[in-house]
Order: C-alpha cells, then structure tokens, then sequence
C-alpha cells in the first residue's frame, strides 16, 4: 500500500499538486465560496468538512479545524 503524502495545509495541498480551488470544492462537496473563507482564515472548517477536506488531499484534521481552547484552573488560580 503507497504511503500518502501529508501536507500541512490545504494552501501547501493547492499548490504542490496544482490542483484548482473549484476541484477540491466540487470534489469535497463544499461550496466554491466556503472554500475561499476557509483559505482566507475567514471562516473556521467544520469537523464534517475538516474529514472530508482531510480524506481527500492527506491534510491531518488537527490542521483544519480551530480546536476550541480549553479553560485551566491552575492558570485561572495562580492570577488571582
């Protein structure tokens, strides 16, 4: 079985196959526009995108999705 390359982002994906935004949109089943946003870091990726996106160009899901941030009670506690 042939290892898959992994790139770190779907701008890095994009440009090393050469491959048009409208494809990996059409490809994914993600709208041309929503696609844009997400490049842009205007619009955060969904989990459901992020695995699609991920299946299709080897882009780990870590990398594409905005993992919200969790709170620390030992920060929290040693600044009061």
């Amino acid at each position: 079985m042939k290892k898959r390359k992994q790139f770190r982002s779907l701008q890095e994906w994009l440009d090393r196959t050469g491959t048009p935004q409208y494809i990996l949109a059409r490809t994914c089943g993600i709208s041309e526009p929503a696609l844009s946003m997400l490049l842009r870091g205007s619009r955060r990726c969904s989990l459901v995108k992020a695995l699609r996106l991920s299946e299709f160009t080897g882009v780990p899901v870590e990398n594409l999705v905005e993992w919200p941030k969790f709170h620390d009670p030992q920060k929290t506690a040693t600044a009061a």
